[in-house]
């Protein structure tokens, strides 16, 4: 099974995650596609103009629905799918228009020539329809294999039967066969490199947010994500509440044993908090050894007990060397009005008025 997970991930970076994950790359590689199609439809639409300009030199019949195609629907369509991409809210009928634009050309492509005598002069335009589909477009590969596979289908069942010469039908599904899995391929290996890149970039973001002693939010992150809360807060009214925390006379564990063992006693005190909070709280190690979690949907009672089953955690919990510590608990809970600074100085001021009032204790304001 080892062996198999292995290849699976080889082949897709995203393979075993979870789905939460797979949601957040659809969501970014989405927003990573929208420029390409916006400017590939542009680009296509202009050159289907100019197809449509040289078409009616060299084509010999049914010239005005071949200008009615080339040169206005298809152009049309193309243009509507770029001017969509500019708005959020049209992305889902442009996408449905962007995997219907090849079909519908393939199609008309082989309702004009495919039983023409110069089938050949015509024919390039199905193999890059072909390729346009899987590595131009901007279609996510489940998109372009669907998309790809019925263009396929429909050029193959069309002109696999009496409409074309042996050999020139043999280079035909030599061509159709190249350009679909030349197409395949670069579809495949370009949705693997997104893949790899959302996780490295996902990784470098976690790292840029993290404490590097304790593995806790840093104190740009933490700030940011109180920042969220309290506007979440401020727009719907909602109750959160957040905890400060100072370890009680840890200068003397630095002084007293060194700063390796003040380390230890820190990162012990992180994995306490992390493992005695709800999963929806967030803990972030402000500096030092001050530490402040966000309490969403909760009072000031809720949090109160919450630090409360944090001061016994902490009461019966052996560090290492040091053995028994405590700390002071601040709470306080938004308020209609609050603002970053004034929320974060009152719980300032409740976590130094536990301490002023003999510390290992619990202030709420």
């Amino acid at each position: 099974m080892t062996l198999i997970s292995t290849l699976k991930r080889s082949l897709d970076p995203l393979h075993g995650l979870s789905d939460s994950t797979q949601q957040e790359f659809a969501t970014w590689y989405q927003q990573a596609k929208v420029p390409q199609i916006r400017y590939v439809a542009f680009l296509t639409a202009l050159l289907y103009l100019v197809y449509a300009a040289v078409e009616q030199q060299v084509a010999s019949d049914q010239l005005t629905l071949r200008l009615l195609i080339h040169g206005f629907v298809v152009p049309a369509t193309l243009l509507a799918v770029g001017i969509m991409s500019f708005y959020a809210q049209l992305y889902r009928p442009m996408l449905a228009l962007l995997i219907a634009s090849p079909i519908n050309a393939t199609i008309n492509h082989l309702y004009l020539n495919s039983h023409h005598n110069d089938f050949a002069y015509f024919s390039p335009e199905l193999y890059l329809i072909l390729i346009w589909i899987f590595a131009i477009s901007g279609m996510t590969l489940r998109q372009s294999v669907l998309t790809g596979g019925a263009a396929a289908v429909l050029i193959l069942a069309t002109t696999l039967g009496d409409s074309l010469q042996p050999g020139l039908q043999h280079l035909h599904l030599v061509w159709t066969l190249a350009a679909t899995s030349f197409g395949l391929l670069s579809a495949f290996m370009l949705e693997k490199v997104h893949k790899t890149m959302f996780l490295q970039q996902s990784q470098l973001a976690l790292s840029a947010s993290i404490d590097g002693l304790t593995g806790l939010w840093n104190r740009a992150r933490i700030d940011q994500l109180f920042a969220e809360e309290l506007a979440r807060a401020q727009r719907y009214g909602t109750a959160f509440s957040v905890i400060l925390i100072d370890i009680d006379h840890f200068k003397n564990v630095n002084d007293t044993h060194g700063h390796a063992v003040g380390d230890t006693v820190l990162r012990q005190f992180a994995t306490l908090l992390r493992r005695n909070v709800r999963m929806v709280d967030k803990v972030g190690r402000l500096g030092g050894e001050e530490f402040l979690i966000i309490l969403p949907e909760a009072d000031s009672e809720q949090a109160r007990a919450a630090a409360h089953t944090l001061q016994q955690r902490l009461e019966a919990f052996d560090f290492d060397t040091v053995q028994r510590k405590t700390a002071s608990f601040g709470v306080a809970q938004f308020r209609m009005g609050d603002d970053l600074s004034s929320m974060l100085e009152r719980v300032d001021r409740a976590m130094y008025k536990a301490k002023a009032s003999g510390r290992n204790r619990i202030e709420v304001l």
